[in-house]
């Protein structure tokens, strides 16, 4: 068996394990949180507990991870070796404390030194990722729209974290000229947006294609959502940001669905073309994750009118929202895709050098089937039994839902374990 991922140094290898790692603990912490905080999912999206909940689901589960994957990844999808080994090390070592100060500060709710530590800290990680995003893409000859996207999705965390940085000084000394709950809204859909949605759609429209084996591949399309999504976006913050949600914002939103079309039409026919037809359980988590995301995207015009109306249920469904794309949209992505890349880049690492030479486990061999299962079916219940708890004010239904998302997260942290210490028997004897 070949592989197209290129082997790391030691250093780099153990950084990407690092990152996998620590994301599944925070994977882990955001389920128990949420498990303390269920009362809390009954008011106002704007409080402490939910704003610490989902710094550490944006930041420690989906950002860490993907900081990890992108350090392997970005080699195979750009097409050159990475800027720098340094650099992420330094970006991680200034990533950990600053995520732990800030969900602390917003958990126990002190707008004060550990806030603003916190911030200063995510911001110069974030910078020093950004360097070397677009260092690493300045080195490859070849032009794509993944690329593209990868940058840009850079640039908007970029501007998500230096936002989100002023707005932990603007808790204490108040400077900023309008309402703080404006610039959170702004500041969310920059990093939902902009870097989640940029960056999920650059590497997917790479990444599906070659786990799927798709013949066809409509590439024109991925243009057409890169600057609509994009204009949609700027549209949104400069609209927002003068006007808050309006009329207008039914157009923007018109344009965002309209640069996803083009991106799920693109999927579609990947899918549709595949030469791989039996889909395993983390591309199937794939699929749930696109109907996390069709879902929360019918709630925008409810929520828009809900505003315009400034009707208490705009709050309501604001708060599903964002659940639907951090629990549900990407969750369901980081799950799946974690057991596609992170067996590839151990099997490479362990086994690729005796390929040929004796029989060797492959990358599925390399953890278990049985927690995958397991992590599969308690995810899907717990978005059933969670999702139809909060519509129907049920915190019996929500506490029975968190409990499933818990044992989803314990069985993700135990298969990473397996697949991360994963020796072959057969290759121990041999050494002894």
């Amino acid at each position: 068996m070949s592989s197209s991922l290129p082997k790391q140094s030691d250093g780099m290898y153990k950084l990407v394990l690092l990152h996998y790692f620590i994301s599944g603990l925070c994977f882990l912490l955001l389920a128990v949180l949420f498990l303390f905080s269920i009362k809390d999912l009954s008011g106002h999206y704007f409080n402490p507990h939910l704003l610490a909940i989902t710094h550490l689901a944006a930041l420690g589960w989906g950002t860490l991870v993907i900081f990890g994957a992108c350090y392997q990844l970005l080699p195979v999808l750009l097409e050159t070796d990475l800027y720098s080994s340094k650099l992420p090390w330094f970006t991680f070592m200034l990533f950990i404390p600053g995520l732990f100060c800030l969900v602390y500060s917003f958990w126990v709710f002190e707008p004060g030194i550990h806030m603003q530590a916190g911030g200063l800290l995510l911001t110069l990680a974030i910078l020093t990722f950004c360097v070397t995003v677009i260092k690493t893409a300045n080195k490859s000859k070849n032009s794509s729209i993944h690329k593209e996207f990868i940058v840009t999705s850079s640039i908007w965390l970029a501007a998500t974290a230096i936002v989100g940085t002023l707005l932990a000084f603007n808790f204490q000394y108040a400077f900023l000229p309008k309402n703080h709950l404006q610039y959170l809204r702004l500041h969310a859909h920059m990093g939902l947006a902009g870097w989640f949605l940029m960056l999920i759609i650059g590497v997917s429209c790479k990444l599906i294609p070659m786990f799927l084996v798709s013949r066809i591949q409509l590439s024109h399309l991925l243009s057409w959502s890169y600057y609509l999504v994009n204009s949609a976006l700027l549209l949104f913050l400069i609209d927002g940001y003068f006007y808050g949600v309006n009329v207008h914002t039914y157009f923007i939103a018109v344009v965002l669905l309209a640069g996803l079309t083009c991106y799920f039409v693109y999927v579609k026919k990947c899918f549709d073309s595949r030469l791989k037809k039996k889909l395993d359980i983390p591309i199937l988590k794939t699929v749930i994750s696109i109907s996390l995301l069709s879902v929360a995207l019918i709630l925008i015009p409810i929520i828009i009118y809900s505003s315009a109306k400034q009707n208490g249920l705009a709050v309501h469904y604001s708060t599903l929202y964002g659940m639907l794309l951090f629990m549900g949209w990407i969750t369901a992505l980081i799950m799946g895709q974690a057991f596609k890349t992170l067996p590839f880049i151990v099997w490479v690492r362990k086994y690729e050098h005796l390929s040929g030479k004796r029989k060797i486990p492959m990358p599925a061999d390399l953890y278990s089937s049985k927690l995958l299962k397991l992590q599969y079916i308690s995810y899907i219940a717990f978005c059933i039994v969670f999702f139809c708890g909060y519509l129907l004010y049920s915190q019996v239904m929500m506490t029975t839902g968190i409990g499933c998302l818990l044992i989803s997260s314990l069985s993700y942290l135990f298969n990473l374990v397996i697949l991360i210490k994963h020796e072959d028997k057969s290759l121990s004897h041999e050494k002894i």
